[in-house]
């Protein structure tokens, strides 16, 4: 194909042809396995607000939008407009020695809408990025090395970001990690006894736990703001799904008004979907311990932040936020969906509670004994694990055309993150579908065992 042109359309061609051997081949063999037996290996090839196409023009409602990346909808006009100008433009992206006109406007209107006196920003590429700059300026600034979180907290896998995951199936087996404490999630006492040691540079937290779906109580982060200033710890909001509208506000510290952060970070929504972009807001005078003189002045840097694409992303992400009124959308079909699905916890037993804030809500799934004892028997048992809370999703994408995730393969927790365009009928789709789902699972060991035969007969195509 030397000296042929190659467009978008022959390109996806191409890889459309060759993705089950090359994924499998190439990319994750084992992720391959999981969405062959799962019934999730469907060819999506278009996306537009809260709904997906197949291949075979099937069309479905998106409850996970690329784990709360998609806040404004996929392929928003608006953002794709912005995004094709800015190609064509030709203003020049990395030149590096220069100061950067877009990433100095994001950092201002950024600045302009957090809690605190949060200044200064550092863009980077991604949520885990965003909290790894967060962690290296926090041990600057207080020369202590430990880093406190909570249990069930997610805060990225990259190795920095790794000691403060409180999840340990996801820390096993990559040796020894940066020194962290974990505690309860939203126990003032807790972190008040794990502050007086005086040893944490930095105290992270999610306003709402990704993985748990919990929602820290009313009061909990500006106590936490308050105990941190007091013990010389400095506190991090881990704004990276909940920002940007999801829980019904631009940012979810700020259903908690006496929340003053040290240090904030965002990502995913504020891509627009379409361009990574992540970003570490930070307070002036911790970032003057580190970016101390001119000779400092790229002590933290990398070669790809504040590109011209991300920076339009992120610009066009807050316009169209406010211009769409998308907090108050997501506090209103939230409420909604919240209220329907507490409903269905008090009718079926399957559901046992409902977590979670504006359109980040979780449905805690519950085990009846004939599935506490598959549980328990060894082999038998992972496998069980595994199939419970994946039952309802899978139930979910193929009767109902729902995408929706378990937040984590040790947790029984049916999460839901939809783009903040979802309407009004699509809430009451994703009701009924839920609805009937759980009166399906009613029965005794139905969830696992359904889970089981969905698998086998995939085995079997």
């Amino acid at each position: 194909m030397r000296g042929e042109r190659s467009s978008f359309t022959k390109l996806m061609t191409d890889a459309r042809e060759g993705v089950a051997r090359d994924y499998a081949t190439h990319v994750n063999p084992q992720f391959a396995r999981l969405l062959d037996c799962t019934g999730f290996d469907r060819r999506y090839v278009r996306g537009e607000g809260a709904k997906l196409w197949d291949d075979a023009g099937t069309e479905y409602l998106d409850c996970i939008g690329g784990y709360a990346v998609h806040a404004i909808g996929r392929n928003h006009p608006d953002m794709i407009a912005t995004l094709t100008e800015a190609l064509h433009s030709g203003v020049p992206s990395w030149v590096q020695f220069e100061r950067n006109p877009l990433a100095a406007l994001l950092a201002r209107r950024l600045a302009e809408r957090t809690p605190g006196d949060l200044q200064h920003a550092f863009f980077s590429n991604s949520g885990t990025e965003a909290i790894e700059c967060a962690l290296k300026l926090a041990r600057r600034a207080t020369n202590r090395s430990a880093v406190l979180h909570c249990a069930m907290s997610f805060h990225g896998l990259t190795l920095g970001a790794l000691a403060a995951n409180g999840n340990e199936h996801l820390r096993d087996g990559f040796g020894p990690l940066g020194e962290s404490k974990s505690i309860p999630f939203d126990d003032l006492a807790a972190l008040e006894q794990a502050l007086a040691s005086r040893q944490c540079a930095a105290f992270l937290v999610e306003p709402v736990q990704g993985k748990s779906c919990r929602s820290a109580s009313d009061g909990y982060l500006g106590e936490a703001a308050r105990l941190c200033k007091k013990h010389g710890t400095l506190l991090v909001i881990d704004e990276v799904q909940t920002g940007v509208g999801r829980t019904g506000k631009f940012l979810a510290c700020e259903h908690d008004a006496a929340c003053q952060p040290d240090m904030l970070v965002l990502s995913k929504a504020l891509s627009g979907g379409l361009v990574p972009v992540g970003a570490t807001l930070v307070r002036s005078d911790i970032w003057a311990k580190t970016f101390d003189s001119m000779s400092h002045a790229l002590v933290h840097a990398s070669t790809f932040q504040s590109g011209v694409l991300a920076m339009t992303a992120a610009l066009t992400t807050i316009e169209i936020h406010d211009r769409e009124q998308l907090s108050a959308r997501a506090a209103r079909l939230g409420s909604t969906l919240r209220s329907a699905f507490e409903s269905a916890a008090q009718k079926y037993h399957v559901a046992k509670e409902v977590r979670g804030r504006g359109l980040m809500l979780g449905i805690g799934l519950h085990k009846d004994f004939a599935e506490r004892l598959l549980a328990s028997i060894p082999l038998l048992g992972n496998l069980e694990r595994v199939l419970f809370g994946q039952a309802f999703t899978m139930e979910l994408l193929a009767e109902h055309r729902i995408l929706c995730q378990v937040s984590d393969s040790h947790s029984n927790i049916l999460k839901f993150t939809p783009p903040l365009v979802i309407d009004d009928a699509s809430c009451a789709q994703l009701i009924q579908s839920v609805n009937a789902v759980f009166a399906k699972f009613e029965s005794p060991g139905s969830a696992s065992l359904h889970g089981a035969a969905r698998v086998v007969l995939r085995a079997r195509q």
